[in-house]
């Protein structure tokens, strides 16, 4: 028993490490964190753990079950950047040891415990644990179910006695039929994944499973021998022909048992659905499946669009380290599905899980870099495969492999060491010794082809890892908080409140230039103005303790609009983009209006 729990404990504890170091030593980034944070605030200010509410208005961008989490982090930890994260790094934790628990029953111990570290310092899986964001709690709920699914198949034949050591449960398996309460249990971790984001937490894992089934039930073709290119195209279109045959379709459908699929979803997450429709009158549930999923799908929403390759380059960077084994690991996986290894069932479920999840979001007109981080386990447990074969049989790549992989690892290095100072001194004004985290990957890459030429791949693997954990931990933890100076928000609420005094709360507008984290950090709604009209007449409102926030662009539109007395409290540089951000007001007579130097900035409470 001990040696099942030690790999695992292991895991968490790395795990831990690169979600938890300094998890709220930076202020909330906008736009994600800062809105669903003050969006939790608002529900727990105003006493309503129903309607999600952002800057006073309905907010439909996502169901309750992250606020609620927030809320008791609020509870237990106080407002603090650390509350409104710490459920997200618990999940990262979480997925990482389900990963593990597959890994486990679907090939074998060192492929379990390779895929829960892969995971674990992958760049966008630690992005998503580090952020107060539903994506964690997506990637969980989603891997869960999958993990449910196999547990309902595997146990009958771990029962026999027929798995061992080397092969799990599901090694060489042809049938797949869970039990009722199987499905159930199954249906029930979407339910959560509903209450997490919405639709796609049961549609997707379904047809992760529904594509795997229609896959493995097929049988195999007829062979006819057809020699040639030819042949083996046609070959193709016979097994795909028959896997998406309507009845063979319509019996997988029917075999999933989609009513207590039904059944399950709604006993989960059906309550609380109908309960923010009755309270809102269906604004909410309007704005949430009309505009928030259905919209998002057919076209690109806030300017987050892409070509239909968009998640191919996502995965390389987010990926990364370990996308540099892509092209082994795929090459591993074709040749092990042609020789029917025990491990097919498994590598069909993966194959399945990665298409579903990659190429429903390639279609969707809407395109993030976070909506694919479902499908990481998956990434990870097919990179595992190989990585633990590649140890066990140090010649099973060809020479030329090690060389473009730890090539690419230091192309990365010197890239960051060549980009990393010139994005700095555009957008940050200097801070050119960023660039000294490209020696990082450049350090690796020289001792992984060290490994790799004295046959040592375990090191050679050791060593990418220990890239992922040394890299993500110095950005994340460390380099983030010396850029987390520059962020406007938390100054221009410690210049508001100072120029306020004692007085009535202030009166605060935006021109232009909104982001999430004015409302989160001045605990004020922020109004939106449009006209310089407008402007005039909010200052002309509020005689004292009126605030405008706006960019050095929309500011030429306002200098006649101003009344005399109103000036430039504070200027800040745009965190990662050209141009500055200005607090416009009236100063008190003690006050200077000024540029100031960059400050720490305010806690969130």
């Amino acid at each position: 028993m001990l040696g099942r729990t030690r790999p695992q404990l292991l895991l968490a504890a790395i795990a831990g490490l690169m979600f938890f170091v300094n998890l709220g030593a930076t202020h909330l980034w906008d736009v994600d964190e800062a809105i669903f944070s003050q969006a939790a605030k608002e529900m727990h200010q105003r006493g309503d753990a129903v309607v999600p509410y952002f800057n006073g208005q309905v907010f439909p961008d996502k169901p309750a079950l992250m606020y609620w989490l927030m809320i008791g982090a609020y509870e237990l930890f106080g407002p603090t950047e650390f509350a409104a994260r710490f459920w997200s790094a618990v999940f990262g934790i979480g997925s990482v040891l389900l990963t593990y628990r597959l890994g486990r029953l679907v090939f074998s111990p060192p492929v379990a415990f390779w895929s829960g570290l892969i995971l674990a310092t992958s760049l966008n899986f630690t992005v998503v644990a580090r952020a107060a964001t539903p994506d964690s709690f997506l990637v969980f709920f989603s891997t869960l179910a999958v993990l449910l699914f196999v547990l309902g198949t595997a146990k009958a034949q771990a029962r026999r006695g027929e798995a061992n050591e080397r092969n799990a449960p599901w090694a060489g398996q042809t049938r797949f039929e869970p039990s009722w309460l199987s499905y159930a249990l199954v249906y029930a971790a979407m339910g959560f994944g509903v209450l997490t984001k919405g639709p796609i937490g049961v549609v997707l894992p379904t047809a992760t499973i529904g594509l795997f089934l229609l896959i493995v039930r097929a049988g195999p073709v007829p062979s006819v021998e057809q020699p040639g290119w030819g042949g083996s195209v046609r070959s193709g279109l016979r097994r795909t022909a028959r896997v998406f045959a309507p009845l063979h379709i319509l019996r997988a459908i029917w075999s999933m048992r989609p009513l207590t699929a039904i059944g399950a979803v709604l006993a989960v997450a059906g309550p609380w659905y109908a309960w923010v429709g009755v309270k809102t009158q269906g604004e909410w549930l309007v704005g949430f499946f009309g505009v928030h999923n259905f919209g998002r799908f057919v076209g690109a929403m806030d300017n987050h669009g892409g070509p239909i390759y968009y998640y191919l380059v996502a995965i390389a960077v987010g990926f990364f380290p370990w996308s540099v084994l892509a092209g082994p690991a795929l090459w591993h996986m074709s040749k092990l599905l042609k020789e029917s290894h025990p491990w097919r069932p498994g590598y069909v479920l993966l194959g399945s899980w990665i298409a579903v999840w990659v190429g429903f979001f390639s279609l969707a007109g809407t395109k993030l870099p976070s909506y694919i981080v479902p499908a990481y386990p998956a990434l990870a447990l097919v990179t595992g495969c190989f990585v633990a074969s590649w140890i066990g049989e140090p010649a099973l790549l060809p020479r030329v492999w090690p060389r473009l992989i730890w090539g690419c690892v230091a192309l990365v290095g010197v890239g960051l060491m060549v980009a990393l100072p010139f994005a700095a001194q555009r957008y940050l004004g200097g801070e050119w010794m960023l660039g000294a985290i490209g020696l990082i990957p450049l350090a690796a890459a020289a001792a992984g082809w060290v490994f790799c030429r004295r046959g040592q791949t375990r090191y050679a693997a050791l060593t990418l890892a220990g890239l992922g954990v040394v890299l993500w931990i110095t950005v994340f933890g460390f380099v983030a908080v010396y850029v987390d100076r520059y962020q406007e928000s938390p100054a221009f609420a410690r210049r508001i409140a100072e120029n306020s005094g004692t007085g009535p709360p202030p009166a605060i507008a935006s021109f232009h230039h909104f982001r999430p984290s004015y409302v989160l950090y001045t605990q004020r709604v922020v109004e939106r103005i449009e006209t310089p009209d407008e402007v005039r007449s909010f200052f002309a409102a509020h005689a004292q303790g009126a605030f405008v926030i706006t960019n050095d662009g929309q500011y030429d539109r306002l200098r006649g609009s101003l009344p005399p007395d109103v000036t430039v409290l504070e200027t800040r540089r745009r965190l990662g983009q050209r141009g500055h951000v200005l607090l416009l007001g009236r100063a008190k007579p003690s006050a200077t209006a000024t540029k100031s130097p960059i400050e720490a900035g305010s806690p969130l409470r």
